[in-house]
């Protein structure tokens, strides 16, 4: 009898610890890396002393965790150092003003695109370029590892006296411009016009080239991919909730 009573106890014992370990599991939270000098997508306030990543982004990224039932945890890293993370396995995915461009699918996958944006160069109020063919013997600012600088590339093979300036920061790349050190910044125009807005003597100028559609990055094969595409068909009105909230037009 007291061995009976001493199996049925273990049973239970093992059924409470495994129903503990899977909600663990269940509700372990999502690491996000982002890199947050992009606003309005993702950066601080540090305006106002905050040290919290705040934006766009993240407010889509707090959304798609209450879709997928987990919390989240936001960590930071240059922009040209989110996919190596990705692919050494810090974080689940990556939220950061992400192109799918084909170079970066052999590297890391893509959830469907949540958000599309046109191109614009940010330039001084007393410059007169008004399109990228106007950018001979210009130096033009890209961050480095975005698809801005890819595209950048392109375009001093075919522009005369065009030459690149690759910063890791936005941030830094405006400092470059406000000090003449750079003529322009090719750049989201959501983002320009953010920048602008907050920084006096700078101005917006979009440009007549397609646009490009956001995505969140992932490790390959990773199989948060398809929920988070299910998620996300769920979420379009909520992304236009935020899209109000955020996005300057």
């Amino acid at each position: 009898m007291l061995m009976r009573s001493f199996y049925i106890c273990l049973s239970l014992f093992l059924l409470v610890a495994c129903g503990e370990k899977k909600n663990q599991t269940e509700e372990a939270p999502l690491v996000i890396i982002t890199s947050p000098d992009n606003p309005p997508f993702e950066f601080k306030d540090t305006a106002s002393g905050g040290d919290q990543v705040i934006g766009f982004d993240m407010d889509v990224v707090h959304k798609l965790g209450e879709y997928l039932g987990r919390p989240i945890k936001i960590v930071e890293a240059d922009f040209s150092a989110l996919i190596p993370s990705l692919q050494s396995g810090r974080a689940d995915m990556s939220i950061s003003g992400f192109f799918p461009t084909e170079e970066r699918r052999k590297s890391v996958d893509f959830s469907d695109p949540y958000y599309s944006y046109k191109l614009a160069l940010l330039v001084p109020e007393s410059s007169t370029l008004t399109s990228e063919k106007e950018l001979n013997d210009k130096k033009l600012g890209v961050q480095l590892g975005s698809s801005h600088e890819a595209m950048g590339r392109k375009w001093v093979e075919t522009t005369p006296g065009l030459s690149l300036v690759s910063l890791n920061k936005i941030g830094d790349l405006v400092q470059e411009l406000k000090n003449g050190r750079i003529q322009s910044i090719l750049i989201e125009d959501t983002t320009a016009r953010n920048i602008a807005a907050t920084t006096p003597g700078l101005k917006v100028v979009v440009l007549n080239v397609p646009g490009e559609a956001l995505a969140i990055a992932f490790p390959k094969g990773s199989s948060l991919v398809t929920a988070v595409n299910e998620a996300l068909k769920k979420m379009k009105g909520d992304i236009q909730e935020i899209e109000s909230k955020w996005i300057r037009e």
